[in-house]
């Protein structure tokens, strides 16, 4: 019979898991969808709550990926359901992460 400290490190093995397969196909769907869009210059910087946020490296590739915002959020959320919101802002943006 397992310990508590082995049901706890399971259960948080797990929990880890998950979490990790999860953010890699939100990165994944992401960098898809930015292919299929020819869109550089913009990275993941969170999702909280069922909210996706994005920064941009300049105000010029807000402005391009605002006019297609609804196609991004459509294609991201034909992959990913859990993804009810995004949002965009200008930030610092590393091209070789």
């Amino acid at each position: 019979m397992d310990g508590i400290q082995d049901i706890v490190k399971k259960v948080f093995g797990e929990i880890t898991a998950k979490t990790i397969v999860e953010q890699n196909k939100i990165f994944e769907t992401f960098e898809k969808v930015l292919k299929n869009n020819n869109i550089s210059g913009a990275k993941i910087s969170g999702f909280k709550n069922h909210h996706l946020f994005i920064e941009v490296d300049s105000s010029a590739r807000l402005y391009q990926i605002t006019l297609i915002k609804s196609k991004i959020f459509s294609e991201i959320k034909r992959e990913l359901p859990d993804v009810e919101k995004i949002s965009f802002r200008i930030g610092k943006v590393n091209e070789s992460i």
